[in-house]
């Protein structure tokens, strides 16, 4: 498995490389979580994106907080409780 960095996470103006979409993903939802916490969470996922690896022509898909969301459920990385699976990250990941 290729380890280099296919996978971005921005937030405002910080960039976080990661290998893979569920990384990209559980890093995510712990910002999201922690700015909940604080009661920051719409100014938080409104600066959130996940930008996917380039394609052959170059170009980057972009996810927003909430599409990201959608690919986590569809690849069960979540629990039906809206927590992070780990028992999804450990088999798969």
């Amino acid at each position: 498995m290729n380890n280099a960095p296919n996978w971005i996470l921005k937030i405002d103006t910080q960039t976080i490389e990661c290998v893979s979409f569920p990384y990209a993903f559980r890093t995510a939802f712990n910002i999201v979580r922690k700015s909940i916490e604080a009661g920051n969470e719409t100014k938080t996922t409104d600066n959130l994106t996940i930008l996917g690896p380039r394609n052959l022509k170059g170009e980057r898909r972009s996810y927003s907080y909430a599409s990201a969301m959608r690919l986590a459920i569809e690849q069960d990385l979540l629990t039906s409780e809206g927590t992070i699976n780990s028992k999804e990250f450990k088999k798969k990941y």
